[in-house]
């Protein structure tokens, strides 16, 4: 009991140190770009980073759960762009938008019941199962729209309603990031669905002991992020214009950056939904900043790449001087 002890108070310190270190990148970003350009500070900039980050927070926020599990979903980057393919195909067929959003979800479910299907009845190893899911859904979306070309010409006004349309200057994507955060972050705190992905992702076997259904609590989680990659993939194209099959590339790994850098552990048993929404900004504030100062994009994918190593790298000195 008295080692049980120890290992909540070890996690509850090195979250602490966390939160610290997290907001801490966060807070460094905005001071540089705003001593670059002071505009960056302003409401119009907030509104936009906003915009800009509402997808990769609506699948960064149950992915993040799904990755304190012990699992992981690679299929999302593929999973947002056959999203907004099939929205722009509903729209330009005269579909109102709402409506395509519920089937574009609908599609996500699906996608994540396969995937939680290969996870957890099959056991396929969920890197594995979501790569090839990924390239499946790559090939399928490529299928539908051709190789990078834009979909959709011309659509319906409502279509760019929920990813471009502003009230009172802020967008309508902030609507959904609100609920959605305030949805995970009860999860995590308060339900049950919460509690066993740390007690799955901590130790399965001893969870499965203990009674815990880990392969449906595994396959719930999978049909969430589904769900959420899809609607995601309706704010990028809503927001874009555009139904791409290009859309979603290298998303996946931003939404794992964004997890990693909030400090969630790959192994699992460790993690925080807040700490993850200050991740995705903090990649959507490097981009967008890095973008109004000019930097080229394969300078970005560099930049992305050290601060995931310097995030890991601080995770792991944390756990080591903290547990020592």
């Amino acid at each position: 009991m008295a080692r049980i002890g120890e290992n909540i108070r070890g996690i509850s310190w090195r979250g602490a140190v966390k939160n610290v270190y997290v907001f801490g990148i966060l807070a460094i970003f905005f001071i540089v770009f705003t001593a670059i350009s002071p505009k960056f500070i302003a409401a119009p900039s907030l509104a936009f980073i906003i915009q800009q980050a509402a997808p990769l927070l609506l699948v960064a926020l149950p992915a993040t759960l799904l990755m304190i599990s012990g699992n992981i979903d690679l299929s999302v980057g593929s999973t947002v762009a056959i999203g907004g393919v099939i929205m722009a195909m509903l729209s330009r067929a005269g579909m109102p938008a709402w409506q395509a959003v519920i089937i574009v979800a609908a599609v996500g479910l699906g996608v994540g019941w396969i995937n939680g299907l290969l996870v957890s009845r099959l056991k396929i190893n969920s890197v594995i199962a979501t790569l090839v899911m990924n390239y499946v859904l790559l090939g399928l979306a490529k299928l539908f729209c051709g190789d990078s070309i834009p979909f959709v010409k011309g659509v319906q006004k409502d279509f760019s309603f929920i990813g471009r349309t502003k009230i009172e200057g802020w967008p309508v994507a902030i609507f959904f990031v609100i609920a959605a955060i305030a949805i995970f972050v009860i999860l995590q705190r308060k339900s049950v669905l919460g509690k066993y992905s740390f007690a799955i992702g901590g130790n399965r076997e001893a969870s499965t002991l203990a009674g815990i259904n880990t392969g449906r609590m595994v396959w719930i989680l999978y049909l969430i992020v589904g769900i959420a990659a899809g609607v995601g993939g309706c704010l990028l194209a809503s927001n874009q214009g555009v139904g791409n099959a290009q859309a979603g590339a290298g998303f996946e790994l931003d939404v794992i950056i964004a997890i990693l850098i909030g400090g969630t552990s790959w192994a699992g048993g460790e993690g925080s939904v807040i700490r993850s929404i200050v991740g995705a900004f903090i990649l959507t504030v490097l981009s967008i900043g890095l973008n109004m100062a000019g930097v080229p994009s394969f300078y970005q994918y560099i930049v992305k790449g050290g601060v995931l190593i310097a995030a890991v790298y601080l995770d792991k000195i944390v756990k080591e001087r903290i547990s020592a």
